[in-house]
């Protein structure tokens, strides 16, 4: 985990480096040559979420019922929804007739929908009724904001432009982003170490708790100017998020480790405006 950290941290800082090298470039010798733009965004998204629990008693005192077990369960869940945003950027030529451009561009968004499932649980009895067993909880992951950096290159091929005339143009795109969440989880289970529960002996609850994912972003885009100043663009993005691993609580010498993993990949219709 603090080796994705640091990859991520080096990232941000290559990234934001190669921002400060186009603006100070543009800048100094080129400024002719570049234009800043500021925009909107609206897109959908489906994104795919893993959550998973480990309950590990290897700590446990020998005369509890579960000492000395690791049980696993682990579930996925997809969802679609929607995001909305703004962003600002900058937008360097890179030869005389733009046919080659490289941009850097900032922005945030907030999403909409909930990935939800049910950890199938897992351990020795068949109610899941010892203390020290992998229940089956009920889970949720709501998307809320994210916040990114991206580095564009894009081209403007003639055959594209006598197809969809002038001003039209393709972009490659990569990048990170911090996208906040929230985790839910409803659980109903044993908490006697002593002896198994019976129907009526079972408590419930809910823990929510705060994720942050930091993630890749790759993909691409067409955008078509509208006369000189605005464009409109279509672009597909594919975001993989890192592995976020932290321990829920430890009661009795109870471990329990629980991950979230996933991924999402939009489309998103963009309107910029060039100055």
């Amino acid at each position: 985990m603090n080796r994705m950290l640091k990859s991520q941290k080096t990232g941000f800082g290559v990234l934001m480096l190669a921002a400060a090298i186009i603006f100070g470039v543009s800048g100094n010798v080129l400024a002719q040559s570049g234009s800043f733009y500021v925009g909107a965004s609206a897109g959908i998204e489906r994104t795919d979420i893993e959550h998973s629990k480990t309950v590990d008693s290897t700590g446990v005192p020998s005369h509890f019922l579960q000492s000395g077990n690791i049980y696993h369960t682990s579930d996925s869940a997809s969802e679609t929804g929607f995001s909305g945003g703004l962003l600002v950027g900058y937008r360097l030529s890179l030869d005389p007739s733009d046919t080659f451009y490289l941009g850097v561009e900032i922005d945030g968004q907030f999403h909409d929908g909930t990935a939800s499932g049910t950890l199938p649980g897992d351990g020795q009895s068949e109610g899941r009724n010892q203390y020290g067993e992998a229940w089956p909880d009920e889970w949720s992951v709501e998307r809320k904001n994210s916040y990114g950096v991206t580095l564009m290159f894009g081209v403007s091929p003639p055959f594209l432009v006598s197809l969809l005339g002038p001003g039209t143009g393709v972009y490659a795109l990569g990048g990170l982003r911090r996208l906040d969440t929230e985790l839910t989880v409803d659980y109903n289970g044993c908490l006697n170490p002593r002896e198994l529960c019976g129907p009526g002996e079972f408590e419930s609850g809910t823990d929510s708790r705060d994720e942050t994912f930091y993630a890749f972003t790759v993909g691409g885009g067409l955008e078509k100017m509208i006369g000189d100043k605005i464009g409109i663009r279509g672009e597909v993005r594919h975001t993989q998020y890192g592995e976020e691993k932290r321990g829920t609580f430890s009661e009795e010498e109870v471990k329990v480790p629980v991950s979230l993993d996933g991924s999402e990949t939009g489309f998103s219709v963009k309107a910029v405006i060039y100055f």
